[in-house]
């Protein structure tokens, strides 16, 4: 089998286990003997771009959160400061 199709299945098995069980997947990153072989290298790399995804993912909805929940939270805050001095 040529190298790059090696390192090509080893990315995708990498990139599966990280998404679906990734205390195996680090299990199996820190079992390589030898990470210069083609399919540890495919498989680390798999597991690091699901991670970023991961992680990109997790970023998106956070901001997600601070633009619908935040922004009320602050007029919210502003309309109590405007009714207070309507009080006085």
């Amino acid at each position: 089998m040529a190298t790059n199709t090696i390192i090509q299945r080893a990315f995708n098995a990498g990139y599966l286990v990280e998404k679906y069980l990734p205390k195996l997947s680090k299990l199996l990153v820190n079992g390589f003997q030898d990470r210069n072989s083609p399919f540890a290298q495919g498989f680390i790399a798999g597991t690091k771009e699901m991670g970023m995804e991961r992680n990109q993912n997790k970023s998106k909805f956070l901001e997600k959160i601070k633009t619908d929940f935040g922004s009320t939270s602050t007029s919210k805050s502003k309309n109590k400061e405007k009714d207070i001095d309507k009080e006085k």
